[in-house]
C-alpha cells in the first residue's frame, strides 16, 4: 500500500513537472505570438487611424502652414523694420526666414494638391486609400515640422530678432561745406597720404589759421581712405575750444560699437577704450579743432595708433603734443583764390568797372578760403559798383580787433556779410545761432520759439507764417555762407570760425551777446560784467551752483539749458530779470542718463514779461500753478518734463499760442482748461495720457478730450502736402467733426482708418462732402465696412471728395462686399486714382464693376491678394455688365499688375477679347484657377517681366495659342523677392512715429518726433484704453 502510495505521488509529479515543462515551453512560444499580435493590431489600427483621420490631418496641415505663414509675416515685418533701423538679423532669424520661404513650404507640399487630395482608384469610384494613407501619413508628420518651426518663430521677439550694424570702418563725411570741393589742395592731400603710408611716423598735425581748411582737408582724407585697406578704422573726432573729454570719449566708442552706458568716471572709461582700441590694428584716429595740448591717454587711445591732429596753433599744440609731422595748411594762391571767389560771386565778376575791384577784394582776403567764400556769396549778382568798393573799403579799414588764431581778414569779410544782411531781424537771428555749442545742431524750432519771444519774428500773423519767415532768413544765412546745413531738415549748424566771429560781434552794447559754454560758472561769475547784457547762455556746464541772482536789468533772452547736475539754489533768483521774454531752462538728457534743473524756481512767477517758456527736462510739478500768472505767455514748452498736473490756473494763459506736453509726466488735466486757451494755434500731448474723461481717486473729473473742438485757431499742418489723419480704433463719426475743422483746409490729405467700428461706408463720414484734397486713403481691419464706398440719395454730394485720390489701399476688410456700390459715378470720381491695392478681401467677388471701371482711366498699378471669394478683376452679378464692345480702353495706362494668392479667381473678365494696357510688370502666383489672361499681342512692347510658376504659364489658354510665344521672353519663374507681404502701416508707422489723438493720430513723412517737429502745428495725442469710453 505505501509502494503503492509513493508510486502514485511520483507519477503525480512527474505529470506535473512535464506539465510544467509544457507550459514553459508553450508561454515562450505563445507570448511572443501575442506581442506579435499586438504589434500587429496596433500598427493596423494606426493605419485605420490615418485612414479615418485622413481629412481632419489635411485640414490640420493646412491650418499649420497657415499659421506658420502669419508667423513668418510677422517675423518678416519685425525684421524689415529692424533693416530700415540699421540693424541687421541674427544668424538664426535669417535661417528660419530662408527655411520657411513659400517656395519652400510648397515644394514640401506640392503632393498636396487638388488632385491628389481627392485621387481616386477603379475608375474614380473609390477613394484612392493608398495615396490617402501616404498623404495621411506625411501631412501628420509636416503639421509637427512646421509646427515646430512655428514655435522657433514665435519665440524670435523674444530672444532677439535683430542686432544693431557693426560700425563702419570709415564713416563718410556727407555734410557740406563752405568751401566744398572747389579746392582739391592735391599737394596737402598728398603729403597727409604720404605719411599715413608711412610705418616710422605715428602723428601727424595739420595747422594753420582759424578759416584756412584744416577741417574739410581731413573731412577729404578720412573719405579717401573708405574703400582703401591702409586702415582697418578711421575715427574722426571733434574736440573745439571747451573740450568735453566724456562726449569725446563716447564718439570713440559709438564708432567701436562699444557700449560705456554703466561707466561714470572718464578714467574707468578711458581704461576701458584703451582695452578695446588695442583690439585693433591699423587704427586712424583724427582729433579735428584741437585747441590745447591733449594727452591722449586721458581719452584712452593707445600710444601705438596713428594719430592726425588739426589745430590753429603750431607752438601750443603740434609741439607740446610731440606730434611727429608736422603739415601747415598755407593760404590759397592767387589763381586759386580767384577760382574760388569767381564760383561765388558768380559772372558778375568779370563786368569791366567790376573786375579790377574784384581782383583787389580777393588780394585783400590773402588767401583764406573762409573770408573769400563769404565775400564772394555776399557779393553774388550784385551789380552796384559803389557796393564792391565798400566791401573793399572795409577790407583795408578794418574795425574789430582780432581774434585769437583767426586771420583778419577772416574776421573782416564776416563783418562785412554780416553788415550787409537787409535787416535787424536777420541779423538777431543769425546772432541766436551762436549761443550753441561748436558744432551744435540747431533745432530751428527752438529758433522760432526764441524769435517769437524777441519778436525778430514778426507775430502778426500766425506761427506758421513766423515758420516762413525763419525759414526764409536761413536760405539767406546758408547763402551767404554763413551757416551750414545740420544733421537734419530742421537743423542748421555754425562753423567755428563764424559761431567766433558772431560771439565777437553779437558781444558789442548793441546786441549784448554773452555766451558761456563749458568754462565754468564760477570762473565766469567773477570775471563779466553782466549789467549790460540783454541775451546770456549757460551750456554745457557740469555739477555747478547759479547761487546768486542774475544783475542783468536789461536781460531779454535767457538759455540755461544741458548743463550736467547744475542747481538754481535760491528761489529768488528771478526777481531782478524782470524785463527777460525769452526763458529756456532744459536738463541733459541723453542715452545713458537723464539730469533735471530741480527745483524751479519759486520767482519763475515774477518774469510777467516772458513770452517764450521752455521747460524741459525738468521738474515742475510744485510751481506748474505759478505760470498761470505769465499772462504774456505765447510759447510754453514743458516736454519730457515732470508735470503731473495741468491746474486751472493754466487757463489764465489766454495769449498762449503754442503748449507742447509731449512725453510729459502727466496724470491730471483740470477740466476746461484747454478750452479756455483759444489762441493756441500747437496742442502737443503725449500718448502716455490716458485719463481723459476719467474720475480720480479724490473725486475731480479729467478734461474731455472734446475740449480741443473749441479751439477754432489749432491749424493744419504747415506743409500741406504732409497732412496725415489716422483714425485707429474709434468710431470715425463720433469724432470727424472737429477732426475735418483741423484738416478741411489740409492738401494733399493722407486718409488712415485702422480698426475702426460703427462705420460701413467711408462715405458716411459726411464732412468729406467738403473735404476737396484727399490724394490716399487706407482702410485696415475695419470689419464693419461693408462698401468702400457707397453711394445712395444722403450722401450723393460726397462723390467730389474722391475725385482727387490717388491711391487706396484695402487690407483685410473682411465684410467689404464691394468697392463701389451705387448708381453711375459722377464725371471726375476717382479720376484721378493711380495706385489700387487690395488684400485679405474675402468677401469681394470682383474689383471692379463696370459703372466703376468706366470711370478710372488713370490707374497704373494694381494688386490683389488673399481674396478667397474674388472670382473676376472686372465683372458684375450677371454677364450683361460687363462692357464688351471695347476692351481695349479699360484700364488704359495700367503699368503694373500683381494677383496673388487668389485660389477662385477664374477670369479678368467675362469674355475673350484681349485687352490692350501698356503693361509693364505682371506678376501672377498661386492663382490656379485661373486658366485665361487675355493679354493682347502689343502689351508686348511695353512688358519688362511677366513672373509666375512655369506649370501656370505653359498651361494657359491664349485667345491664339501663338501669343504664348509673344510673351515667352519676358516670363519668370516667380522667385522670392516678388512674393509680396502687405503689411501696411503697422510697420512704417513705427519708424514714422506716429502719434495719436484718441488713437487719432496725426503724423508726415519728414517731420516725427515733437523734438525734431518744427514744421508741424497741431499734435494731440492720445491713446484710448477703453474706445467705448472715450
Amino acid at each position: 500500500l505505501l509502494q503503492s502510495r509513493n508510486l502514485s505521488l511520483l507519477l503525480k509529479w512527474t505529470f506535473y513537472k512535464e506539465t510544467m515543462a509544457l507550459l514553459g515551453i508553450l508561454a515562450i512560444v505563445v507570448t511572443p505570438i501575442n506581442d506579435i499580435g499586438k504589434c500587429l493590431f496596433g500598427a493596423l489600427k494606426q493605419q485605420i487611424r490615418y485612414l479615418t483621420s485622413y481629412n481632419t490631418n489635411i485640414q490640420k496641415l493646412q491650418d499649420q502652414v497657415s499659421e506658420l505663414k502669419l508667423t513668418r509675416e510677422g517675423v518678416q515685418t519685425r525684421v524689415e523694420a529692424a533693416q530700415r533701423n540699421l540693424e541687421e538679423p541674427f544668424p538664426n532669424v535669417q535661417k528660419w526666414l530662408e527655411d520657411t520661404t513659400e517656395e519652400k513650404l510648397d515644394e514640401q507640399l506640392r503632393d498636396f494638391d487638388e488632385a491628389n487630395i481627392n485621387k481616386k482608384c477603379f475608375k474614380g469610384l473609390c477613394p484612392d486609400l493608398s495615396s490617402r494613407l501616404r498623404l495621411s501619413k506625411q501631412a501628420v508628420r509636416l503639421a509637427e515640422t512646421f509646427h515646430t518651426l512655428q514655435e522657433k518663430g514665435n519665440n524670435f521677439p523674444e530672444t532677439g530678432i535683430s542686432h544693431p550694424r557693426p560700425p563702419p570702418n570709415v564713416e563718410l563725411v556727407r555734410r557740406p561745406t563752405i568751401v566744398a570741393n572747389i579746392l582739391p589742395r592735391d599737394s596737402l592731400m598728398n603729403d597727409l597720404m604720404e605719411a599715413l603710408g608711412d610705418s616710422n611716423i605715428r602723428s601727424i598735425g595739420v595747422h594753420g589759421m582759424g578759416g584756412i581748411g584744416k577741417t574739410t582737408l581731413v573731412e577729404k582724407i578720412n573719405n579717401e581712405l573708405y574703400g582703401r585697406k591702409l586702415f582697418n578704422k578711421v575715427i574722426m573726432v571733434i574736440v573745439s575750444k571747451d573740450p568735453d573729454l566724456m562726449k569725446i570719449q563716447d564718439n570713440v566708442a559709438r564708432r567701436l560699437g562699444l557700449n560705456l552706458e554703466a561707466i561714470s568716471t572718464k578714467e574707468e572709461r578711458a581704461n576701458r577704450l584703451f582695452e578695446r582700441l588695442e583690439t585693433e590694428e591699423k587704427l586712424l584716429i583724427i582729433l579735428d579743432d584741437v585747441w590745447k595740448p591733449l594727452k591722449v591717454e586721458d581719452i584712452g587711445l593707445p600710444r601705438g595708433c596713428k594719430l592726425i591732429v588739426t589745430t590753429r596753433y603750431h607752438q601750443e599744440v603740434c609741439v607740446q603734443m610731440k606730434l611727429q609731422k608736422i603739415i601747415k595748411v598755407e593760404p590759397l594762391s592767387e589763381g586759386e583764390s580767384w577760382v574760388l571767389f569767381k564760383s561765388k560771386a558768380g559772372d558778375v565778376v568779370t563786368l569791366p568797372n567790376l573786375k579790377p575791384i574784384a581782383e583787389k577784394i580777393v588780394e585783400k582776403c590773402k588767401g583764406s578760403p573762409l573770408a573769400i567764400a563769404a565775400l564772394g556769396s555776399t557779393l553774388t549778382l550784385v551789380k552796384e559798383e559803389y557796393v564792391w568798393s565798400d566791401a573793399l573799403s572795409v577790407l583795408s579799414n578794418p574795425t574789430r580787433n582780432d581774434l585769437e588764431g583767426i586771420m583778419p581778414e577772416v574776421v573782416t569779410s564776416l563783418s562785412f556779410s554780416f553788415e550787409r544782411l537787409e535787416s535787424l531781424e536777420i541779423k538777431k537771428c543769425f546772432l541766436f545761432c551762436c549761443l550753441f555749442p561748436e558744432d551744435y545742431n540747431i533745432n530751428l524750432r527752438d529758433l522760432r520759439d526764441y524769435g517769437i519771444g524777441e519778436r525778430f519774428l514778426k507775430v502778426g500773423g500766425t506761427l506758421d507764417n513766423a515758420s516762413d519767415k525763419l525759414f526764409s532768413f536761413i536760405k539767406k544765412l546758408k547763402d551767404c555762407c554763413l551757416l551750414l546745413e545740420g544733421g537734419g531738415e530742421n537743423f542748421v549748424k555754425m562753423h567755428d570760425v563764424v559761431r567766433d566771429v558772431a560771439i565777437c560781434i553779437g558781444g558789442d552794447a548793441e546786441y549784448g551777446f554773452l555766451v558761456n559754454v563749458g568754462g565754468g560758472l564760477i570762473k565766469f561769475r567773477e570775471s563779466e560784467d553782466l549789467k549790460e547784457k540783454k541775451r546770456i547762455s549757460f551750456m554745457k556746464h557740469s555739477k555747478d551752483v547759479l547761487r546768486d541772482p542774475l544783475e542783468c536789468p536789461q536781460l531779454k533772452s535767457l538759455l540755461i539749458r544741458e548743463n550736467d547736475d547744475i542747481r538754481i539754489d535760491q528761489e529768488s533768483f528771478f526777481e531782478d530779470n524782470k524785463s527777460l521774454e525769452v526763458l529756456d531752462l532744459r536738463g541733459m538728457r541723453e542715452w545713458f542718463k537723464a539730469s533735471f534743473i530741480i527745483p524751479t524756481p519759486q520767482s519763475i512767477s515774477c518774469l510777467t514779461n516772458l513770452k517764450t517758456l521752455h521747460l524741459v527736462d525738468c521738474d515742475v510739478s510744485d510751481k506748474i500753478s505759478l505760470l498761470g500768472g505769465l499772462r504774456k505767455l505765447e510759447i510754453l514748452n514743458l516736454s519730457n518734463s515732470i508735470v503731473k498736473t495741468l491746474p486751472e490756473e493754466i487757463g489764465n494763459l489766454v495769449n498762449l499760442r503754442s503748449l507742447d506736453l509731449y512725453e510729459a509726466e502727466l496724470s491730471f488735466v483740470a477740466r476746461n482748461v484747454i478750452s479756455k486757451l483759444s489762441d493756441l494755434e500747437e496742442f502737443y500731448m503725449s500718448q502716455q495720457y490716458t485719463e481723459w474723461d476719467t474720475m480720480t481717486s479724490g473725486g475731480e473729473y479729467n478734461a474731455s478730450l472734446k475740449e480741443v473742438e473749441l479751439l477754432s485757431r489749432l491749424s493744419s499742418k504747415r506743409d500741406p502736402q504732409q497732412q496725415f489723419v489716422w483714425l485707429n480704433k474709434v468710431n470715425p463719426l463720433e469724432y470727424w467733426h472737429w477732426v475735418y475743422k483741423l484738416i478741411s483746409t489740409s492738401v494733399g490729405l493722407n486718409l488712415v482708418l485702422n480698426e475702426c467700428f460703427g462705420i460701413k461706408n467711408v462715405a458716411d463720414l459726411v464732412a468729406l462732402r467738403d473735404l476737396k484734397q484727399l490724394e490716399e486713403l487706407t482702410v485696415y481691419e475695419c470689419d464693419d465696412i461693408e462698401y468702400l464706398i457707397g453711394i445712395d440719395e444722403s450722401n450723393k454730394d460726397s462723390q467730389d471728395s474722391f475725385n482727387t485720390l490717388k491711391k487706396i489701399t484695402l487690407y483685410n476688410l473682411k465684410g467689404m462686399k464691394k468697392i463701389y456700390h451705387g448708381p453711375t459715378p459722377s464725371t471726375g470720381f476717382f479720376g484721378q486714382l493711380r495706385i489700387l491695392e487690395v488684400v485679405g478681401c474675402d468677401q469681394i467677388k470682383n474689383i471692379f464693376s463696370a459703372n466703376l471701371l468706366l470711370a478710372i482711366k488713370r490707374l497704373e498699378h494694381l494688386r490683389v491678394q488673399y481674396c478667397s471669394s474674388l472670382k473676376e478683376i472686372v465683372g458684375g452679378e450677371n454677364e450683361d455688365e460687363v462692357p464688351a464692345d471695347d476692351h481695349s480702353c479699360l484700364l488704359p495706362q495700367l503699368k503694373t499688375l500683381q494677383l496673388s494668392n487668389l485660389s477662385s479667381l477664374t477670369s479678368f473678365y467675362k469674355g475673350d477679347i484681349p485687352i490692350s494696357c501698356p503693361l509693364e510688370m505682371i506678376v501672377v502666383r498661386r492663382c490656379r484657377n485661373l486658366k485665361k489672361f487675355p493679354l493682347a499681342p502689343q502689351t508686348a512692347s511695353h512688358l519688362q517681366t511677366f513672373k509666375a510658376e512655369t506649370d501656370w504659364f505653359d498651361a494657359l489658354e491664349w485667345a491664339d495659342q501663338s501669343h504664348q510665344a509673344i510673351f515667352q521672353p519676358f516670363f519668370e519663374e516667380v522667385c522670392r523677392s516678388f512674393i509680396l507681404f502687405f503689411f501696411f502701416f503697422f510697420t512704417s508707422a513705427l519708424h514714422l512715429g506716429l502719434i495719436l489723438i484718441a488713437n487719432i493720430q496725426f503724423c508726415t513723412d519728414t517731420l516725427i518726433l515733437i523734438n525734431t517737429v518744427y514744421n508741424t502745428n497741431f499734435f494731440l495725442t492720445y491713446e484710448c484704453t477703453d474706445t467705448k469710453s472715450s
